[in-house]
């Protein structure tokens, strides 16, 4: 059995965090869970938890509360073809039934979008994806170990995902979206409260 981290990188540490690792523990079998509570922010809290662990991660927001079995299902489905490398999960919204996104589509002028945002849940399948969100992002530890951490000029973030999933692609890797992992996502507690603005986009393109 390959060996896979749930991590939750935490600003704030507060009810968020933990009412999302008590979903964790409701509906993960024997989980192994990373929280990691720090005052650097989302991107760089991810790179230090990627160095902190040996196998495959799970980079978790603490604005979720996970539905199923995450591990297991997105752990299935990326070894089910030695090509994939990141897989992604499906972020829903509070009712547990409308999608939020499954993948995010990427214009040619590099603005983005959610993927099914507003569909009922059980409207997709797996998918391949150009990208996928980094709020429930499945990576297995050869696609770090090839390609590395987060680009930390993203900042305080904002695209480092939709980046990352770029240069794996480039390396080899294929991404694709686990419908069966679901998860409500409460969407930009931490960014919001701290003002973080979406000024990425010149140095994306």
């Amino acid at each position: 059995m390959v060996q896979t981290t749930i991590v939750v990188p935490t600003f704030f540490g507060n009810q968020l965090v933990t009412k999302c690792i008590e979903s964790i523990l409701k509906n993960v079998t024997n989980p192994e869970i990373l929280v990691y509570k720090n005052d650097i922010g989302w991107l760089q809290a991810c790179n230090h938890l990627m160095g902190t662990t040996t196998g495959d991660i799970i980079l978790l927001n603490d604005d979720t509360i996970v539905l199923t079995d995450i591990v297991k299902e997105m752990r299935e489905l990326a070894y089910s073809d030695p090509k994939i490398g990141i897989v992604g999960g499906k972020s829903l919204m509070s009712n547990g039934e409308t999608i939020i996104n499954y993948g995010i589509t990427i214009h040619v002028d590099g603005n983005s979008a959610h993927k099914y945002f507003g569909q009922h849940k059980d409207t997709v399948q797996v998918e391949r994806q150009k990208a996928i969100e980094g709020s429930c992002m499945y990576i297995k530890r050869e696609v770090i170990d090839n390609i590395g951490y987060f680009d930390e000029n993203f900042g305080m973030g904002y695209r480092e995902e939709v980046d990352y999933c770029f240069r794996a692609r480039e390396a080899g890797y294929r991404i694709v979206s686990c419908p069966s992992a679901e998860y409500i996502h409460f969407v930009s507690k931490t960014n919001a409260a701290l003002g973080i603005q979406n000024t990425t986009h010149e140095y994306f393109m």
